[in-house]
């Protein structure tokens, strides 16, 4: 991001001069703004269709949530490409495009809770319940300092203020972000290597488990990404060449969406939960009508019936 000119900046709308800086450091391109804001207003549509599709499964509308704040991020994109002295629309994708992984990660950590609930609570070292909570309250302090540090640094350089403050506080929320994934994805190989009988006898399993590992897999590398990044600055390398951001954000921010419109949890766990009850074993999703069942959930141990084999 350029440091304040004395010289009034050109209209928003402007066509981009090579010799007059933007905020982005270049002119987003056409194609990928295009492309991404078609895949993710498609996942966007998935997703919504299977959340409304299983309304027990509460979960599902993270994912949901992800999906618009990417869908409108690149839609600011899209639009900066013929409007790209916008500091409207430049603060607008990098607030929405920092804090919505923060609602995919979350559905993330739920999708390994019902796997946990499903396996058996001997396959987590720790009880469900608690890692969740754990992981949302990281959750939630991450993405606001991202989104909150987006929107100051931006707003900082567009009124010819040290952007300063407004980047550490994004650098924290995403750094500690990066660790927190970083430890769930060893609790994810945990309860993976724990329960790997049960999943590679089921196909169901063994789609909601890969397609976790994926996703989990895109996140780091879009949090080592955008840590780097940032402690960069806003005129390092990094954040001035489109395709790294093209790559390493957009792509796997992408891929993760995809990954669960291809092995929807909604689709996929009522597929295991049937299988199970067609052999007379009783199998707990997100949310049961009975008391007892939604009490056993809460607490990651299995109902009584019939012993799982």
């Amino acid at each position: 991001m350029p440091n304040a000119s004395p010289t009034p900046s050109p209209p928003s709308c402007a066509a981009y001069d090579p010799s007059i800086s933007n905020s982005f450091n270049y002119l987003p391109s056409l194609a990928p703004g295009l492309i991404f804001t078609i895949l993710f207003a498609l996942s966007l549509a998935l997703h919504l269709w299977k959340a409304l599709t299983h309304p027990r499964l509460w979960f599902l509308f993270l994912f949901v949530c992800g999906a618009i704040g990417e869908t409108l991020g690149w839609v600011a994109r899209l639009a900066s490409h013929y409007c790209s002295y916008s500091s409207t629309l430049f603060t607008l994708q990098i607030a929405v495009l920092i804090l919505s992984p923060a609602f995919t990660q979350a559905g993330i950590y739920v999708v390994l809770w019902v796997l946990v609930v499903i396996l058996g609570r001997e396959v987590s070292p720790v009880p469900p319940k608690t890692y969740l909570g754990i992981c949302f309250g990281i959750d939630v302090i991450c993405g606001t300092l991202q989104a909150t540090g987006g929107g100051l640094a931006a707003s900082a350089v567009d009124e010819g203020e040290s952007p300063q403050p407004g980047t550490t506080t994004m650098v924290v929320g995403i750094v500690f972000q990066l660790v927190s994934t970083c430890v769930f994805s060893l609790l994810l190989d945990w309860v993976a290597w724990k329960g790997r009988a049960q999943i590679l006898k089921d196909r169901s399993l063994m789609l909601i488990t890969g397609a976790t590992f994926l996703a989990v897999g895109c996140m780091i590398t879009r949090g080592v990404y955008r840590s780097i990044e940032l402690i960069q600055g806003w005129e390092g390398y990094l954040i001035s060449t489109e395709r790294f951001f093209i790559a390493l954000d957009g792509a796997m921010m992408i891929i993760a969406l995809l990954a669960f419109n291809v092995c929807n949890p909604g689709d996929l766990l009522a597929d295991f939960k049937k299988q199970k009850q067609n052999a007379g074993i009783r199998v707990p999703l997100v949310k049961e009508k009975a008391p007892e069942p939604a009490k056993d959930l809460e607490s990651g141990t299995e109902s009584e019936g019939p012993e799982r084999k």
